[in-house]
């Protein structure tokens, strides 16, 4: 298997490059659906296949690269990105309020972070590395299509139901990480830590202290609720709802 947990530094040359392609890549894909407009329903579909499909290639990579083999330790779509890319490729489908909250609230989050901080869990080959950062940075800007585009919008206290379910699943996702470690332990030592609640991230990320589990998630939960209000009264700011000509704001 390769190396695991590959840390890319502002100071390489590689970390620009890679956020211009993906700057250059969500103007395109905005402007593209800004002229296509809300009536593009197979506009729309083919987002929903492309996020689809950059969670596909993670998973296909791992079986077909000589230097990685699947592990249900490391490779299961299980941590919030990986888990939001999905829900948004299959949103792009659905088009459920409720799905495109929690995935807005927490894929934006989480991608932002992860393009600002990148870790890659399983190792740093170029197609590897460009892989994370476009797949972060469509769960950045996918999310402000369907809310631009397409309508979608936030309801009053959406933003503490996505922190209930985060806590939720992540307890879940806990409990998967603990069974796996304790009775089914990886025969490299490798450690499955899905949505990092068995320990901490290595990213350099302010929000993340060296803390021993659980003392480190701490911080985590506090910064998830900052950032849940901070983008809550952005997106009512810049994209109210609408109705009968009216502007709303989206509590009401």
């Amino acid at each position: 298997m390769g190396e695991l947990d590959v840390i890319v530094s502002p100071s390489e040359p590689r970390y620009w490059a890679m956020m211009a392609v993906c700057t250059a890549l969500a103007w395109a894909t905005m402007r593209f659906f800004r002229r296509k407009g809300q009536d593009s329903v197979q506009a729309r579909n083919g987002l929903g296949i492309a996020m689809l499909s950059l969670q596909a290639i993670d998973l296909i990579i791992v079986f077909v690269s000589p230097d990685m083999s699947f592990s249900i330790h490391r490779s299961l779509p299980l941590h919030f990105c990986g888990l939001n890319t999905l829900l948004i490729g299959l949103n792009c489908f659905w088009m459920n309020r409720a799905v495109f909250s929690f995935t807005t609230f927490m894929g934006m989050i989480g991608g932002a972070h992860s393009l600002l901080t990148p870790q890659l869990p399983s190792g740093d080959a170029l197609p590897l590395l460009v892989l994370f950062f476009v797949k972060h940075a469509a769960l950045v800007f996918v999310p402000i299509i369907l809310a631009q585009t397409y309508g979608l919008r936030f309801r009053r206290w959406d933003w503490i139901r996505t922190y209930g379910w985060s806590v939720l699943l992540s307890t879940v996702v806990m409990g998967f990480n603990a069974i796996l470690n304790l009775y089914f332990p990886h025969q490299s030592g490798a450690v499955a830590n899905y949505m990092y609640v068995w320990e901490a991230p290595v990213a350099n990320n302010p929000l993340i202290f060296d803390w021993a589990w659980p003392w480190y998630l701490a911080p985590l939960h506090v910064a998830l609720l900052a950032h849940l209000i901070l983008m809550n009264a952005a997106f009512r700011h810049w994209h109210p709802a609408v109705l009968g000509g009216k502007r709303l704001r989206w509590f009401e």
